[in-house]
């Protein structure tokens, strides 16, 4: 039991404790009748219980001044031993090195100077001296891959653009430069392979179709746009960025004429040379950045001489390039071009004349056995969607077989007349 509780139990009367001091009188008292009351008689001894609590709160005092005198002269050791009657648990921790100081940088030595080689004595005939070894030649540079990513010339280019009431036309620059050169899709000269172009032709006539193959084709496929299309303008700027290049897919008078119309402004035999000349810069002002020009179309008028004649020398004039798509077995246009001096090429297929995938296919194999035959050729078709898919496909193992995919003017005046 501890002294507070111990103390709580303590009850002293305390009134006990007190003496006699109280009476008022030891005498007698006086009584109201007048006399004198008996003598009061003294209290006796403190009562046993009383004592004994007494002499019990007294001992706690000592046995409480005897604990603090002893806590205070043996407090550090009693805390001790209670701190060590408490279990502990104790976890190692691990500790990262602290990093290393970087090593200052090693200061070379000064290089100790050699003593000058000794001095080689002449040769006794100096015309029989050897000559000085030539330098080893460098390792020849790979070419340029023909399908990798390039930038096209922005167009129009200054100097290369005639303002006229048609729109923008090509030009021969002052310097020389022509259209067709400066705007074509770059090609390495370097690269040997036999050459292949594809060219889809009538791009622009519809707006979904034309979309899609501008999305799903490589940018090393050429593409000729017809010169009333909407938007022109914007579906070469879009394709020349992507990296294509591009053509004019110009309309020309066909054998069923009039009754397959072969769109606006379209070059017919029955019209004079200025006529034609005229709708000829109505297609070529449309847009710019293109490099010549070809038809789908014209199956009668690249069959006339006549009419042809003054087209190719207006190309000639212009800077520009003639594909013969050979809608005509008979045509004599890019005879004309090869007179006249105008880069051409031809059609040596029409590669889906025929839809069904494996009659595509087939043309497109025949395009190798004619490139590897004569070193080029050139394929034309139309951006329909199984033509593009069949393109693509093929496209995956060509350079593998040996073959260049190529832009069409890197075929000009390649191929045999």
């Amino acid at each position: 039991m501890n002294a507070a509780a111990l103390l709580g139990r303590l009850k002293v009367d305390v009134r006990g404790l007190r003496p006699g001091l109280g009476r008022l009188s030891r005498g007698r008292r006086p009584r109201q009748d007048g006399g004198v009351s008996a003598p009061k008689a003294p209290r006796g001894p403190m009562s046993t219980s009383t004592k004994a609590l007494i002499g019990a709160f007294a001992a706690l005092l000592l046995a409480l001044g005897g604990v603090a005198g002893w806590l205070a002269l043996n407090a550090e050791e009693t805390v001790q031993a209670w701190e060590a009657g408490i279990p502990k648990m104790q976890a190692p921790v691990k500790v990262a090195p602290a990093p290393a100081a970087p090593r200052p940088p090693a200061v070379a030595a000064a290089p100790v100077p050699s003593a000058p080689p000794a001095p080689q004595p002449p040769p006794a005939d100096p015309a029989v001296a050897a000559p000085a070894a030539p330098p080893a030649a460098a390792p020849p540079m790979a070419p340029p891959m023909a399908d990798g990513p390039v930038t096209l010339t922005p167009a129009p280019v200054p100097g290369l653009v005639e303002d006229s009431r048609n729109g923008p036309l090509p030009r021969i620059a002052e310097d020389g430069r022509k259209p067709w050169q400066v705007y074509a899709r770059p090609f390495p000269a370097a690269d040997k392979r036999p050459r292949i172009a594809i060219v889809l032709a009538d791009m622009g006539v519809s707006g979904v179709t034309t979309g899609n193959a501008l999305q799903k084709l490589p940018p090393t496929i050429t593409l000729a746009f017809v010169p009333y299309a909407e938007r022109l303008d914007n579906w070469v700027e879009r394709a020349r960025t992507k990296g294509h290049e591009v053509m004019l897919s110009v309309p020309m008078e066909p054998q069923t004429y009039p009754r397959d119309d072969p769109g606006p402004n379209a070059l017919l035999t029955m019209l004079a040379p200025d006529r034609n000349l005229e709708r000829l810069e109505w297609s070529l002002g449309r847009a710019v950045g293109y490099v010549g020009i070809t038809s789908t179309t014209g199956s009668k008028f690249t069959g006339n001489g006549d009419a042809m004649k003054p087209i190719v020398d207006a190309l000639k004039a212009r800077g520009l390039m003639f594909l013969d798509a050979r809608a005509n077995l008979k045509s004599v246009g890019g005879a004309l071009a090869t007179q006249a001096g105008v880069p051409r090429a031809f059609a040596d297929r029409v590669i889906d004349r025929d839809l069904s995938r494996g009659a595509i296919d087939d043309q497109l194999k025949e395009l190798e056995a004619v490139a590897k035959a004569n070193g080029s050729a050139v394929g034309i078709g139309s951006p329909y969607p199984s033509t593009i898919e069949r393109i693509n496909l093929w496209l995956t193992g060509l350079a593998d077989r040996g073959f260049a995919i190529a832009p069409v003017s890197a075929l000009a005046n390649l191929q045999k007349q």
